[in-house]
């Protein structure tokens, strides 16, 4: 084009959507798209087969698609799509970048992969050269580390290297130095940071998306200040695996059963997002992440469309999206809300039942005009495998009317859960928690269908399920203690190593792994609040008696105490070793910490100071005091339990008969009886009076972790390692129920003192609350 020509040509605009244009002419033509109307025009209906953009939404709506529309963006995908073209055929002359800057995911990633620098990014964003080269090391806003093995820090982060690029952003793989973990730190585009508005939905949308605590949404950690005269940044879950899309990614067609899993656990996923307040608006096979060895789905990018919506209004006045799996009311620039979401998880299961995308087209306009217009063959066509309600199921989500899907998420994920479960066993750990509130909400001419579909679905996996509890609790021969109701607190991010019930039983805190506090609402199931207590794992938390306080213990050899009314820190005592087990006298006043190197201290919790301390060999795992406050026990790596006074901390009794290390010891009220638990299935019962064991408890699976008496001292109940809690009649020695549900090992026990209820906690990151109101 030359300098005084006022339009592109036809013959320029065929050359730019065929690609057949050269680098320097692309540029130029680019420029004067970006700013000629009349052009934009011309190549949208050359890009249409000549049909005029009206044309295309005459049936559906009786004006012009509005400003914010997603027609007009489409022609930058076309554009980027020509762009595309031209710099991969390019990309062999730039194979200089370095391994620490080439790309292994999309900048919508949070994974860490193993691939190697060359291979394809997980949503086919690319760096060039050119823009990995613009800015030294690529990455402007790190400073230096102290440590060479690392790129860069930012903040108390250490940069190890970058996952993704993408206009958006840059997606890097850190390690967090305050909590000892990897993470993955997603940075706004250096071109976005000085635009404020950008800026500030960036986090507020990160802040929105930090809100939405669940097991198959990427778990966000920090945000920073958007008023900040710093780069923008979120900080979230680092997840190894894959995406949706690399799965796809060879076009073949995933077995039913497992996309009905899949699927179930996107709709669960987005139905929390759905009850803040959020809607996703980019659900495609790129934002969704498969964990590595779970497979387990966690769903990224949650309302960083809306926030990429803000950034291309800034600089183009035009909106962002994802066409493929877009929904006919966000290609309009109408509201996307709820049943927006579900259109795009209807193309995504789609395309993971038949293995092709329900509307491709050769351009996104094409798309576009399929979305609106075309109703894609029936999945069961394309696929006889899969089953027809399951089909329907999928139709009916991909309705043109918003009115016509199903009215809520969470009814979709019950229905998916139970098509998985018809189409092949699955375990109860697969199944998500779903919301029975809005369960059962079915709308337009979905609801006949899905009434009928639901119930012979839920019938069959009923049936399925009840056969896999009966094999359970067959295997283990107790029938009646499998039998135990019980809710479950999901996706912990980590082993829960400790719990413990407030006084109207009515919350719940729990201790992770991760370095984290986590406060549970155990009526109906929520998080109400989570908080950073520690560097490293959090071994133990603690209700003081007067409920004032709460005392956690950790791996980076600190005891704290919090305000248990906001959580707010109140005093640290430094043990200057880990301490693994802490325990408050009756009247609150002090607390005992037992640290691995051996050391046992008694606190004064009003100054957070030592009052006294004593030593014993080997680490100690596990203290308790006494009901009357008059004696202290203890256990660890040295098979020996001790009984001090709690006074002098002389040493009353050793108790010996364990076999192997103990890892917790807990008083019945009466002050006088005692049980440790430990290695090889050690369950004791002492008489601290005279030091005389009183019985041996038989029938545990496994190492035996945590302990803990019934208020009256009539009952025990133990922790074990491949997953039950056990409930034992202490007179008599007898287990009188067992609790399955736990995948991995019980670390801990709870017991509710307002109510007939256990909770357990478990390396598999999860909390049951049990209702043991029929054990006799």
């Amino acid at each position: 084009m030359t300098a005084v020509q006022d339009h592109l040509t036809d013959s320029e605009l065929r050359s730019l959507i065929d690609g057949s244009v050269d680098e320097a002419s692309y540029q130029s033509w680019t420029a004067h798209l970006d700013r000629c109307a009349s052009c934009q025009e011309a190549l949208q209906t050359i890009a249409t087969g000549e049909i005029p953009i009206e044309a295309l939404v005459a049936n559906h709506d009786q004006h012009q698609p509005s400003s914010e529309s997603a027609y007009w963006p489409a022609v930058a995908d076309v554009q980027e799509e020509i762009a595309e073209q031209i710099r991969l055929s390019r990309s062999a002359d730039h194979q200089s970048v370095t391994e620490s800057i080439a790309p292994v995911g999309s900048e919508s990633s949070v994974m860490r992969s193993q691939a190697t620098t060359d291979r394809k990014p997980m949503d086919g964003s690319h760096v060039s050269h050119q823009g990995s080269s613009s800015y030294p090391n690529g990455l402007p806003f790190l400073q230096p580390s102290d440590d060479p093995a690392y790129l860069g820090r930012l903040q108390h982060f250490e940069i190890a290297r970058v996952i993704g690029q993408g206009g958006m952003g840059i997606v890097l793989e850190a390690f967090d130095t305050h909590l000892a973990r990897p993470v993955a730190i997603k940075v706004l585009n250096p071109q976005y940071q000085d635009n404020q508005i950008a800026r500030q939905r960036f986090c507020r949308e990160g802040r929105a998306a930090a809100a939405i605590n669940h097991e198959h949404v990427v778990a966000m950690h920090q945000v920073a200040k958007a008023d900040q005269d710093q780069v923008a940044f979120l900080v979230m879950q680092l997840i190894e695996g894959e995406t949706l899309e690399d799965r796809l990614s060879e076009g073949n067609a995933l077995p039913p059963g497992e996309a009905a899993r899949i699927g179930m656990q996107i709709a669960s996923g987005l139905s929390a997002a759905h009850k803040q307040g959020m809607v996703h608006r980019d659900v495609k096979p790129a934002n969704i992440l498969l964990e590595e060895e779970t497979d387990r789905v966690k769903l990224t990018d949650l309302g960083l469309a809306r926030a990429a919506d803000d950034v291309k209004l800034t600089k183009t006045g035009m909106v962002t999206g994802t066409p493929l799996y877009m929904s006919p009311e966000q290609t309009l620039g109408e509201v996307a809300d709820e049943r927006s979401d579900l259109f795009s998880l209807g193309a995504v299961l789609y395309e993971m039942v038949t293995g092709i995308a329900p509307f491709a087209a050769p351009s996104a306009l094409g798309v576009m005009k399929r979305i609106l217009d075309e109703t894609p063959s029936p999945a069961h066509q394309i696929n006889p495998q899969i089953p027809k309600p399951f089909s329907e199921l999928i139709a009916s989500l991909m309705a043109k009317k918003p009115e016509d899907r199903p009215e809520s998420s969470a009814l979709v994920a019950s229905a998916l859960a139970a098509t998985a479960q018809s189409l092949g066993s699955v375990s109860p750990m697969q199944v998500p928690a779903i919301a029975a509130s809005d369960a059962g909400k079915i709308s337009g001419s979905y609801s006949r269908q899905t009434r009928r579909y639901v119930l012979g679905a839920w019938v069959a996996g009923c049936v399925a399920l009840l056969a896999f509890i009966l094999t359970v609790a067959f295997r283990s021969g107790d029938v009646q203690g499998d039998a135990f109701p019980s809710v479950v607190l999901p996706d912990n991010p980590g082993t829960v190593w400790s719990i413990d019930f407030s006084d109207d039983g009515k919350h719940l805190l729990a201790a992770i792994e991760d370095g984290t506090v986590r406060w549970w609402d155990t009526t109906n199931q929520q998080l109400d609040r989570s908080f950073n207590a520690h560097r490293g794992i959090v071994w133990m938390v603690k209700h003081a008696p007067d409920g004032e306080l709460i005392a956690t213990c950790g791996d980076d050899g600190l005891v704290k105490f919090w305000d248990a009314a906001d959580f707010e820190l109140v005093n640290t005592f430094d043990a200057q070793s880990a301490v693994r087990g802490i325990a408050f006298s009756p009247d609150g006043t002090q607390l005992v910490a037992g640290s691995r190197n051996g050391i046992i201290t008694i606190i004064d919790v009003a100054s957070a100071s030592e009052i006294r301390s004593a030593g014993q060999s080997g680490s100690i795992l596990g203290v308790a005091f006494s009901a009357d406050g008059k004696s202290i026990a203890t256990g660890g790596s040295d098979k020996v339990v001790r009984v001090f006074d709690a006074q002098s901390l002389a040493i009353r009794q050793k108790l010996e008969g364990h076999t192997g290390p103990i890892y917790n010891v807990t008083f019945a009220n009466n002050g006088q009886t005692l049980a440790t638990v430990g290695w090889n299935k050690n369950v004791i019962v002492w008489n601290v009076a005279n030091g005389q064991l009183v019985n041996r408890l038989r029938g545990s699976d496994g190492d035996v972790w945590g302990v803990s008496f019934c208020a009256d001292g009539s009952h025990l109940v133990t922790g074990e390692q491949l997953g039950a809690a056990r409930v034992w009649d202490v007179a008599t020695g007898k287990a009188l129920a067992t609790l399955r549900g736990h995948s991995s090992a019980v670390h801990n026990i709870a017991l509710d003192p307002s109510s007939r209820r256990i909770a357990t906690c478990s390396r598999d990151g999860t909390i049951r609350v049990w209702d043991m109101s029929g054990l006799e």
